[in-house]
């Protein structure tokens, strides 16, 4: 498993600590993808936030930091949880992480 910085992991877990603060309807609302692009410790990141309905009607919020590397290949941080519309969270089964692993 990759480290990860302290500074990585702060802009992860304060992103996610902010979505997690939403209610279900401001969640709901989200775009499905915001990008923002980041240069932590001299370089070049991505925090992502991505947003999908799942089968069960369940939301999906995942926050992900990419650190870019050599020829494309990179580093990558995500962590995230499911919200349904009764504002119930928990987190996400190994299948709904998959395709951000």
């Amino acid at each position: 498993m990759p480290h990860h910085s302290a500074e990585q992991n702060a802009v992860v877990n304060e992103r996610l600590a902010a979505l997690s603060a939403m209610s279900f309807d401001e969640l709901a609302a989200l775009s499905s993808v915001t990008s923002e692009d980041l240069v932590l410790a001299g370089k070049k990141h991505t925090l992502s936030v991505w947003h999908d309905i799942l089968e069960s009607g369940e939301h999906r919020i995942v926050v992900q930091l990419y650190k870019h590397g050599i020829l494309g290949v990179g580093q990558m941080l995500a962590e995230g949880f499911v919200i349904d519309s009764r504002n119930e969270r928990r987190g996400l089964t190994q299948e709904e992480w998959d395709p951000f692993s």
